[in-house]
């Protein structure tokens, strides 16, 4: 009975620690007006390790970069990866500081990576006022 607990408890704690929520947080882009199309596990980690990669950071650093203007005024956060049909991450969803929770969908050639003491975060040329002018992102089609 004990050694069933054991082993209960062990693959408990295993599948605890192969769990990856932070997936989720990668889409495939959506046709106009539909949903956007969730990825494998394993498509959305490839595509996490190669963006990351692509700005010099871990996986861990990009899922949790703010976006910073090049004055280093914090202008958002990011949210969400969305690829491209081939796979590859074609923008960044950003959510933007100020009030609401507003998220707008911004291409990825707009981002180059800033490294801060430990820190590491995106910036971009774009102001404020450009992000907000972006296509809004409301989890389905980007609207503007």
């Amino acid at each position: 009975m004990t050694r069933l607990l054991l082993a209960a408890s062990a693959l408990g704690l295993f599948g605890l620690a192969a769990c990856d929520n932070t997936t989720d947080d990668v889409v495939q882009a959506p046709a106009p007006g539909a949903a956007p199309v969730a990825v494998s596990d394993i498509q959305a980690q490839t595509a996490q390790t190669t963006a990351a990669l692509a700005f010099g950071m871990t996986r861990a650093e990009l899922e949790d970069a703010d976006v910073l203007s090049p004055a280093n005024t914090d202008l958002g956060d990011v949210e969400t990866l969305v690829l491209n049909a081939n796979g590859d991450v074609e923008s960044i969803v950003v959510e933007l500081e100020g009030p609401g929770d507003r998220e707008v969908v911004v291409p990825i050639a707009q981002f180059s990576s800033i490294s801060q003491g430990n820190d590491k975060d995106l910036t971009t040329t774009l102001s404020a006022t450009e992000l907000a002018a972006l296509p809004v992102w409301t989890g389905a089609a980007a609207t503007r």
